[in-house]
């Protein structure tokens, strides 16, 4: 069976990011993929402490709501990470996040090297500015991240306008993307 492991750095439960990545999660279940989700609003999440156990140890020394994050990434056979544009930028959420997942690389100065390469990777970003350039400094900064870890992007989904989207057409289209993004994930 098929796991993926989304990441969700929304703040907001029913979001647009969150039903895209809702999309997703249905998708890769109707070809029988297990879905693993971490909330990356959880109040229980600590930021890393920059104390190098993840260079002796696999994980990381904080006991916390992501803990089992790094056993559910090494058993996962794909990625699916969501997180708002605010201010040019990805969520203070996925920040923390992407910086408690340094025990994904192995770094001996000048080489990194991934410890968990070949995963398949789907991400989604949504935006209430209608510009793209707004968003893309931050989408380059987590592509860089996701391939530093030798994932594979299958799809990235980046909704500009957000806030304007009451077209149902346009949020339909959106979510079945999304879907078969999910769906693409499995096999």
């Amino acid at each position: 069976m098929s796991k993926v492991v989304i990441f969700n750095a929304s703040p907001r439960k029913n979001g647009y990011n969150s039903k895209l990545l809702e999309q997703v999660a249905k998708g890769a279940e109707s070809k029988g993929a297990e879905i693993i989700e971490f909330n990356l609003n959880d109040a229980g999440i600590r930021g890393c402490q920059s104390c190098f156990y993840c260079r002796t140890h696999d994980g990381c020394a904080i006991n916390d709501y992501l803990k089992p994050m790094y056993e559910a990434i090494n058993e996962a056979d794909a990625i699916v990470f969501g997180s708002p544009i605010y201010y040019y930028q990805i969520t203070g959420q996925a920040k923390v996040w992407l910086d408690r997942t340094f025990p994904l690389i192995d770094h001996d100065g000048n080489t990194i090297t991934p410890r968990q390469p070949g995963k398949k990777v789907v991400t989604i970003f949504t935006q209430a500015n209608s510009n793209p350039e707004v968003g893309a400094e931050g989408i380059k900064y987590v592509t860089n991240i996701f391939n530093t870890y030798g994932w594979k992007s299958e799809d990235n989904i980046h909704v500009c306008g957000a806030e304007l989207v009451p077209d149902l057409t346009a949020l339909e289209e959106l979510s079945l993307r999304a879907f078969k993004a999910g769906e693409n994930l499995v096999g």
